[in-house]
């Protein structure tokens, strides 16, 4: 089977199981994204280093794993009512600095088994991009949120696929050579313009007639939201390209056929889902 191949098998096996993970909801979405986010912890971790010479033996690591895990148990709880959406805010945060704390203290009382940089890159593991793909999970968990988790990955998806067509047939002007030498200017305002536009008609045809408000009002905040969502996208890409660069790597794992890792796949869309969920809240 030719690589090319085996991404289209796996692009429409794997299609399939998000369509129904996505329409279920709650519990399996929760776990499937938990699972996602630890492989995610650990292809980023490893990638900055975090393991050391023990290939995931590292107490670090190990404190990664527990603050993902702890991340989403929190989600779980607030979802059943056994805690206010009122603490959502503060409960994540308050995660987070029992992380930090935690990290810290494993760094201290272990030194000089590890370096400045290796707890740093756990704590960022954590962050991005575990903490960051749970936010498709808060926003199916918004009213008519079954129908905007959707448009997170439509943006993602059709920002790369306009940018392609449109890069390669009138990219001149490089947009980082160093890092993608193939993404160009012209693909990036194709990928912009393209993801605007069908988001404008997603938001006429799915969402606002879910939603009580106007069409028109609906659908501004939605092309607003493609073009920012488009541009964070290109970032994510990009940032996940760079981390690979600076540290000599090809692919972040090998656990998704012909794609690679976690962080190879949802690179660009733990960029957009927050983004989309706070503007969400804002503005919707």
């Amino acid at each position: 089977m030719t690589n090319f191949q085996q991404r289209t098998l796996t692009t429409i096996i794997g299609g399939a199981i998000m369509i129904a993970v996505l329409i279920i909801g709650r519990e399996l979405l929760l776990a499937v994204l938990l699972a996602l986010a630890l492989i995610g912890y650990h292809e980023m971790a490893s990638a900055l280093g975090v393991n050391g010479s023990d290939h995931g033996n590292s107490q670090l690591m190990w404190v990664g794993y527990l603050s993902v895990t702890a991340w989403y148990l929190a989600l779980e709880l607030i979802a059943r009512g056994v805690i206010s959406d009122g603490f959502t805010l503060g409960l994540g945060v308050v995660i987070l600095v029992i992380s930090l704390l935690v990290h810290m203290g494993v760094y201290v009382f272990t030194f000089p088994g590890y370096k400045a940089s290796q707890t740093v890159g756990s704590v960022f593991s954590v962050i991005y991009p575990a903490v960051m793909l749970s936010f498709l999970y808060m926003i199916r968990s918004l009213d008519v949120g079954v129908w905007i988790v959707w448009y997170v990955l439509i943006c993602s998806w059709i920002c790369d696929i306009c940018a392609y067509l449109v890069g390669i047939k009138i990219g001149r002007h490089k947009m980082s050579p160093k890092l993608s030498p193939k993404k160009s200017i012209e693909g990036a305002v194709g990928g912009v313009a393209g993801s605007a536009l069908i988001g404008g008609i997603y938001a006429a045809i799915a969402v606002a007639p879910r939603l009580e408000a106007s069409t028109g009002r609906v659908v501004i905040i939605f092309v607003i939201m493609s073009i920012l969502g488009a541009l964070i996208s290109m970032v994510g890409d990009l940032a996940a390209s760079a981390i690979k660069r600076d540290h000599g790597i090809k692919d972040y794992g090998h656990i998704i056929p012909g794609h690679g890792g976690v962080m190879d796949r949802f690179d660009s869309f733990v960029f957009v889902a927050p983004l989309v969920y706070i503007l969400c809240i804002w503005l919707l």
